[in-house]
């Protein structure tokens, strides 16, 4: 048994004293960390230095404040983490850095996890369950290479109590968290170790560079690839420019007509297995940012495996149905390649590299087989409800403390789906929102079975819906990779609305329509390449 599984597996905790329902914390369930800031303040950058203790005995029941600091005593810095939680949300999230008293790195076992020195003190807030990230990095632990490993707490910096947090492993390559080779200047192999993401660049400089490609069919948005590791103020000419272009040649690949040759195309780049656990952890989720948001990738050097691997998974606060934009509370629909469809004006748009790799009907036959045996073991719907009932006999007695200091219960907190009242309803609404996704996913991941691209295919271009609202597209198949071109016209044959011709890839393409058309009866031209299309659509 794997240290993440060990980490994940199912305890049941009564709690046998009467709790009461107060923000001071005086014993606990939970490991307790108490934090003292020299300062009296936490900035975004650079953190600040200060001292954690942490009550916490492996063989009690209970953790009391008054036992003093038997697990870890010692100084940290510690700075706040996170975008939008530190604009919208009173609850905090923090990085931490355990040092030695001469500010030089301190690894150390914290409850129990490997030897490290950077952690995370996520605070969850408009996740009302307190386990959605919990619930996701143990699933994902035992799908994947590695998922962050969590250990639920109560936190106290400066004498305030401050609810119930998850310590996380801080992503970062380390032979126990993302295990490839460690880059020392320029005397390693240039070809690894490396860990890509797409994110906000809010919180970090961004260091990287865009795709050559739309992340989306008539999209200006292009996908930008930042350095996760090396760090920002480490990456040398020579990395980036190796990255850039090796990042150039596989999305080459993929607009190619044989991107999934077997011998030639992008299997020769990917991972295709990492992306497929990725990809099932994401709409088993439902994770409104995935594919776009928190979303990484990493790769060892060509003498270790030339592939990029899918992972690790990070930040799953807004998934599982607790989202109230764009579709995602509702438990059916998926998100790769249908998040833009449905949500055309965010900023953040999912990179085409999804599109392809569904294209290939090997990539989904092993989709549909993976998801298949996963349903009848980790993915089924008694082992995650066991996990779901772990957690909440686990925070059964700390999220009344939780509550009692951030009364949010029977209120409405960005983005949430619904508003349930109390805990217990929260917990039974994810369950029963897991239910509903399984069997919906059961029901329809087949359709993610798309034919392969060959010349004999015909394919008429098609507009959905028409009538047309203001998420109308043009459907259209191209054999190859063409210059597109597309107008539309008026009952007399005056030009309306002229596309500037489009470089589009092969395979299925869209064009989103303008809005701005007044109600009527509308005609439109296609061409792609030499091939003219036509139809009406009405407004």
């Amino acid at each position: 048994m794997t240290l993440h599984r060990i980490q994940c597996v199912i305890f049941i905790f009564f709690c046998t004293l009467s709790c009461t329902v107060v923000a001071q914390l005086t014993d606990s369930n939970l490991p307790i960390f108490v934090i003292t800031t020299d300062s009296g303040t936490i900035q975004d950058e650079p953190k600040t230095r200060a001292h954690l203790g942490v009550i916490y005995d492996s063989d009690a029941d209970r953790n009391n404040l008054a036992d003093g600091y038997n697990h870890y005593d010692g100084i940290i810095g510690i700075e706040l983490r996170g975008a939008t939680s530190q604009s919208l949300f009173e609850k905090k999230g923090y990085a931490v850095e355990t040092r030695k008293d001469d500010g030089s790195n301190n690894n150390v076992e914290l409850l129990g996890l490997p030897k490290e020195n950077d952690w995370v003190l996520h605070g969850p807030y408009s996740d009302k369950t307190l386990m959605r990230n919990a619930l996701t990095y143990c699933l994902a632990g035992e799908l994947m290479e590695y998922a962050p490993r969590i250990k639920f707490i109560e936190l106290i910096i400066d004498d305030m109590y401050k609810g119930v947090y998850l310590l996380t492993e801080k992503i970062k390559v380390d032979k126990n968290r993302v295990d490839i080779t460690k880059q020392e200047g320029n005397t390693n192999d240039i070809t690894g170790g490396y860990i890509l993401k797409l994110d906000k660049s809010e919180g970090a400089a961004s260091v990287g560079f865009e795709s050559k490609y739309p992340a989306y069919p008539n999209d200006w948005q292009k996908s930008f690839y930042q350095f996760h590791f090396p760090k920002t103020e480490d990456v040398t000419p020579e990395q980036f420019e190796y990255i850039e272009n090796l990042i150039g040649e596989i999305e080459d690949v993929f607009v190619s007509d044989d991107f999934a040759d077997v011998t030639s195309g992008y299997s020769n780049y990917l991972d295709e297995n990492t992306f497929i656990d990725y990809l099932i952890i994401n709409e088993l989720s439902k994770n409104p940012d995935a594919y776009r948001l928190s979303t990484f990738f990493y790769k060892d050097t060509d003498e270790i495996d030339p592939r990029f691997k899918m992972g690790p998974v990070w930040d799953y606060n807004l998934a599982f149905g607790n989202v109230n934009y764009c579709t995602n509370g509702n438990p059916e629909g998926f998100v790769v390649s249908r998040f833009n469809e449905v949500c055309p004006d965010d900023f953040w748009v999912i990179n085409f590299w999804w599109d392809r790799l569904l294209d290939d009907t090997l990539f989904t036959n092993k989709l549909e087989d993976r998801w298949a045996e996963l349903r009848l073991s980790t993915l089924s719907e008694f082992s995650i409800h066991s996990k779901i009932d772990s957690f909440a006999n686990i925070l059964n007695e700390s999220q009344q403390r939780n509550f009692s200091l951030y009364p949010i219960l029977d209120v409405h907190i960005w983005p949430n789906y619904s508003v349930e009242g109390s805990y217990a309803r929260e917990v039974q609404r994810l369950k029963d929102w897991v239910s509903t996704r399984l069997i919906w996913i059961d029901q329809n991941l087949a359709t993610f079975s798309v034919p392969p691209f060959n010349r004999n295919f015909e394919f008429d271009p098609v507009i959905m819906p028409n009538p047309v609202n203001e998420n109308a597209i043009i459907k259209y198949y191209s054999h190859q990779a063409a210059t597109v071109e597309f107008n539309i016209f008026d009952a007399t044959g005056r030009v309306l609305y002229q596309e500037e011709p489009l470089d589009k890839i092969s395979g299925f393409n869209e064009i989103r329509l303008p809005l701005h058309l007044d109600p009527g009866i509308y005609y439109y031209r296609l061409v792609i390449d030499e091939n003219s299309f036509g139809g009406s659509f009405i407004k």
